[in-house]
């Protein structure tokens, strides 16, 4: 279920776990067996298994080192885009930050070609802007300051530089023309303060140092030593008048593409196993081995508390807390090594049996809750937080065998716990026994485990939709059946014990809760075909790192918003077309192959038509132009990325939802409005333009067109034809030809056919439950003065069509159950004969209304039962005070115009 992922941040109120393993646990045995698996012949030009050193060749591609490309240097370079080491890139990129963009090769082109030149008397340092001022200069890059619009105080960083000024020109306010500024500046001379000791330096010397430079050079240089080294190294000259130049040889460097596990054997020898072990592992797996990662995690190791002897249960706090860890890097390979350890330890201590670990590492599950090759692959699932046992066994069973595709299983698990929780409360309040297995669960259990789930929020204490907290009661209820039938968790449980949450949350929320459900969504054909007519002329901004040109991006929007028109799909479910999509028959019939998730029907095929089928052709001719530029895994899906470093293999529905509000909202002006009637002149407003509502559009189009409800029904995939019903409102024309098609089919009490002249329907009638009445007094006192006290089952007055059959038969029900628990309670027989009188003249109407049903046609039986629901569902959006939202057809206004507007 979409919304699942959407609270899992919200729902992650867990108490945070301990560790993997108890630290008290010891696992000398496990590292044995670990031992074992360790191959001395592991990457023979590599591994020195007798001295424990792994070194690195450049360029394999199991190891992320190459040489540096810096002639002369050899350090590692770690798979950086100039190809150049830490030392050298950093060079390489504040010379670039000084100077500007330039090239790795222009960069070492130029420092080689300069590399060995005595720059001494050369240097020449770049003098102030300011005529006749012979100060150096406070150097190129400073950012020139403007005055920001509301507060010209506050000055706003440009892409202009400042002309070159001294210390004692350089302006410290705003300055709006600063070429007159630096004019001006001629006839006031300032004294040179004492210059730092680097030449081409253009900042005062600090008083604090005895070597005479500046503050910035006194963070790089401590003695004169360093000051010869650092001028000799960093020989920064002025012969071209527009910048820098920055001239380096850096000295040999050797050992960097060693790793050694010696001094981590001598001192913690599990550790080094386990590591060791981890690495192969990796190795094996298709993973890198990191060189800077593995190395910052040996050094921490070092440092790691005398008591720590395993990776798995080393105290994560103590580590954080005593600063051990020496860098992000060394947390990042911390985890990874635990999480491949987690991998082969909880099968070799389970003997292969997951149920009995509460820790189960992605990497080892089978289902889709697995995401192999992401970051949750290098986790693993706790059910520590869930408190009870059969608990926690239920949703093991449950993730282990079972595809949880609605929402995650860590999800899953965080709502479990905080069902629990609630659980527990509940029964401490009710004098309840909390169960300490399975069997000593009851049907009691089941009505607070439902109260609980009636009473959960969220983490902040907001409340859940009840549309949500359905959806987890039938995963829960569905976990429990599961169990039941596919283990003996329940085998001593009695059968009373289920999740009966129906009793405890509403079906339905509050209006607006769920605007997939909503009535009246759909937009009108009017601002469908502007939008469409101004289509052609949107803006579609390619996502970052693309490999096509925005054109390609524009198409693909094109024709995404035709399906959304023309197929009236999820919008999710047009994101997640395949290549194969569309498919011709014998007849030329386009149609659209599709997959219901949400229902859970896969394979689904639509008729489509011939004017959408070309506006995809447009977009395949497009798209397979560039089947070169997407990566691996995206040509089989309708909308690819077409983004080589891409985590989804094709668009996603919130990128097109951007790409739609920033059109809507930012390119297009006011949408056209209805030209009469309510709101006539004002705008549509167009926060009511989304991606789903054009679902509801397609719907109420078809319906408007007069489309069978049962071909509706298929045509939108829902299993219940009052689903389909909430996606579009009734027209006065609808209305008007289910009121032709009942009226001849109404009944009075005796059962008799008594059909309803044409002004009752329009004017002359009142609403009753189950039906209408046609008495003078009690239409004029509008429902009010019934001279039967409402009691319609013995009036003469009363009238029924087919129409009411459903809550006929119910309150029929109803009745017969009123009636046994009269007669178990021995009232009065006066009353008991009522009732019975009343059963038998509402068992009459009944059955002469089905007996006339039975004897139609087929398709007249068909329209009648379509014009019933018509009327059934303006019933429901018009309540009475009655018992249930009954009103009668005469109750309903008609129009005399046939324009066919909508309510």
């Amino acid at each position: 279920m979409s919304r699942g992922q959407a609270l899992a941040s919200d729902e992650a109120g867990v108490p945070a776990s301990a560790e993997p393993v108890d630290p008290s646990l010891d696992l000398s045995a496990f590292q044995q067996w670990l031992a074992r698996e360790i191959h001395d012949d592991w990457r023979p030009n590599e591994w020195d298994s007798a001295a424990w050193v792994f070194t690195g060749t450049p360029g394999h591609l199991g190891t992320l080192v190459d040489a540096c490309r810096f002639p002369g240097c050899s350090g590692p370079s770690f798979t950086r885009s100039s190809g150049l080491c830490s030392v050298c890139h950093g060079r390489y990129s504040r010379h670039t930050k000084r100077i500007g963009a330039m090239s790795a090769e222009d960069w070492i082109a130029g420092a080689v070609r300069l590399q060995g030149t005595n720059w001494t008397p050369q240097i020449v340092p770049i003098l102030c802007s300011v005529t006749n001022c012979t100060n150096r200069s406070k150097g190129l890059g400073v950012p020139l300051m403007a005055a920001t619009e509301g507060n010209p105080r506050r000055w706003h960083q440009k892409k202009a530089r400042l002309p070159p000024l001294c210390l004692g020109h350089h302006p410290i306010r705003t300055v709006e023309d600063i070429a007159a500024w630096v004019v001006a500046q001629e006839a006031k001379p300032v004294r040179a303060p004492e210059y730092c000791s680097v030449p081409w330096c253009g900042y005062k010397r600090h008083p604090g140092n005895g070597i005479g430079i500046c503050r910035l050079h006194a963070q790089l240089v401590i003695d004169r030593a360093e000051l010869a080294l650092h001028l000799e190294r960093e020989a920064v000259v002025s012969l071209e008048p527009d910048g820098y130049r920055e001239i380096h040889a850096p000295p040999a460097r050797m050992g960097r593409y060693e790793l050694s596990f010696a001094p981590l054997r001598r001192r913690q020898p599990g550790l080094a196993t386990e590591l060791l072990w981890a690495l192969q592992h990796q190795d094996r797996i298709g993973f890198p081995i990191n060189l800077v990662t593995t190395k910052t995690l040996i050094q921490s190791a070092l440092n790691f508390p005398p008591g720590t002897r395993s990776f798995l249960n080393a105290d994560t706090r103590a580590l954080t807390a005593g600063k051990v860890m020496r860098s992000a890097n060394a947390w990042s390979m911390f985890r990874v090594v635990r999480a491949r350890l987690l991998e082969r330890y909880v099968p070799w201590s389970t003997g292969g049996d997951l149920l009995k670990s509460d820790l189960i590492p992605f990497g080892l599950l089978t289902t889709s809750s697995n995401r192999s090759g992401s970051a949750r692959s290098m986790a693993a699932l706790d059910f520590r937080p869930i408190p009870f046992e059969w608990a926690r066994q239920m949703t093991k069973l449950w993730i282990l065998e079972k595809s949880t595709t609605e929402t995650s299983s860590t999800t899953l698990i965080t709502h479990i716990a905080r069902l629990c929780t609630g659980f527990s409360m509940q029964c401490t309040a009710r004098s309840l026994s909390l169960p300490a297995d399975a069997s000593a669960l009851t049907r009691e259990h089941g009505k607070v485990l439902a109260q609980a789930l009636a009473a959960l929020t969220r983490i902040d204490g907001k409340p859940l939709p009840n549309d949500y907290k359905r959806f987890l009661g039938s995963t829960v209820a569905g976990m429990i059946d599961y169990a039941r039938k596919r283990s003996d968790l329940f085998e001593k449980t009695t059968l009373s014990f289920s999740l009966d949450y129906d009793l405890n949350i509403p079906i339905e929320d509050a209006p607006g809760t769920d605007e997939d459900d909503e009535t009246g969504r759909a937009i009108p054909e009017p601002v469908i075909e502007y939008l469409f007519s101004r289509l052609p002329t949107a803006h579609v901004s390619s996502p970052v790192s693309a490999a096509v040109p925005n054109g390609v991006y524009k198409a693909a929007f094109t024709c995404y918003m035709t399906l959304l028109r023309d197929a009236g799909r999820r919008p999710s479910e047009i994101a997640k077309l395949g290549r194969e999509c569309l498919s011709y028959d014998h007849t030329g019939q386009a149609t659209l192959l599709w997959h219901n998730d949400k229902g859970r029907r896969r394979g689904r095929r639509l008729p489509i038509w011939a004017e959408t089928a070309e506006a995809m052709e447009t977009w395949f001719a497009v798209r397979d132009q560039h089947i070169p530029a997407m990566p691996a895994g995206q040509q089989d899906w309708l909308f690819p990325t077409f983004r080589s470093r891409a985590r989804d293999n094709h668009l996603k529905t919130i990128w097109f939802n951007q790409r739609l509000r920033d059109w809507i909202d930012l390119q297009l002006p006011d949408l056209p409005g209805p030209t009469d009637g309510p709101g006539a002149g004002s705008a549509f407003d167009k926060r009511n333009v989304f991606a789903y509502a054009f679902r509801h559009s397609y719907c109420q189009r078809l319906a408007d067109a007069g489309v069978a409800q049962e071909t509706l029904r298929r045509l939108m995939d829902h299993r219940s034809a009052d689903t389909t019903a909430r996606y579009y409102t009734v027209t006065n024309a609808r209305k008007r030809k289910a009121i032709e098609s009942v009226k001849r089919f109404s009944f009075d009490m005796q059962g008799t056919h008594a059909p309803v002249a044409e002004d009752l329907y329009s004017m002359a009638a009142v609403a009753v439950p189950f039906g209408n009445c046609t008495e003078p007094a009690n239409i004029k006192a509008a429902g009010k003065a019934c001279p039967a006290r409402f009691q319609c089952g013995g009036c003469t007055f009363f009238r029924s069509d087919p129409s009411h059959l459903p809550d006929l038969k119910a309150h029929l029900e109803r009745m017969k159950e009123d009636l046994a628990w009269q007669v178990a309670q021995n009232l009065r027989p006066s009353l008991i004969a009522d009732t019975q009188n009343e059963i038998d003249a509402f068992t009459a109407l009944i059955t002469a209304q089905e007996s006339r049903v039975a004897d139609l046609p087929g398709s007249e039986r068909e329209s009648l039962a379509e014009a019933a629901a018509v009327l059934r569902r303006l019933r429901a959006s018009v309540p009475t005070a009655v018992e249930k939202p009954f009103i009668p057809v005469g109750s309903l206004k008609i129009r005399t115009d046939t324009t066919g507007d909508q309510m």
